[in-house]
């Protein structure tokens, strides 16, 4: 679980072990029993090449209520473009308070080689009729 905001990771951290599970930091994720860790990550293709050297590529990456202006899709798909493994999933829901159209988003996957399934739309089962939350399916284009 990431966040970029300090805060943040202190009550993920809280939560984390909260709910009895152990805790790793990037030195003993791997050589230890701890099934979570959670690392800041600021968005961008440098700080996610950072990223990728510690934690490797990502087979699902998932974002929630993340975007907030137009603004931050771009560094939000550097940092996904770096870290997701080439057949993996990012997975998108952005409802929340968000002052960014989806139309923003879609585009931007486009520029950075993902396209989105919304055939494969997924949503809660309390939102199922009222589709308030989709979550977004993308997958980085296949090359012809």
């Amino acid at each position: 679980i990431t966040d970029g905001d300090h805060q943040v990771l202190i009550n993920l951290r809280y939560n984390v072990e909260l709910n009895g599970l152990q805790l790793a930091d990037a030195a003993t994720l791997k050589s230890s029993n701890a099934t979570i860790s959670c690392p800041q990550l600021i968005w961008g293709k440098n700080h996610a090449i950072k990223f990728a050297e510690q934690y490797g590529k990502q087979d699902v990456i998932v974002a929630t209520d993340c975007v907030y202006i137009p603004q931050s899709v771009s560094p939000l798909f550097e940092t996904i473009n770096e870290l997701l493994d080439p057949s993996g999933l990012f997975l998108f829901v952005n409802t929340c308070a968000s002052a960014c159209p989806m139309e923003d988003v879609l585009n931007i996957a486009t520029e950075f080689g993902f396209d989105c399934f919304d055939d494969e739309l997924w949503y809660h089962d309390d939102d199922r009729e009222k589709k308030k939350h989709p979550v977004h399916v993308f997958r980085r284009r296949k090359e012809v």
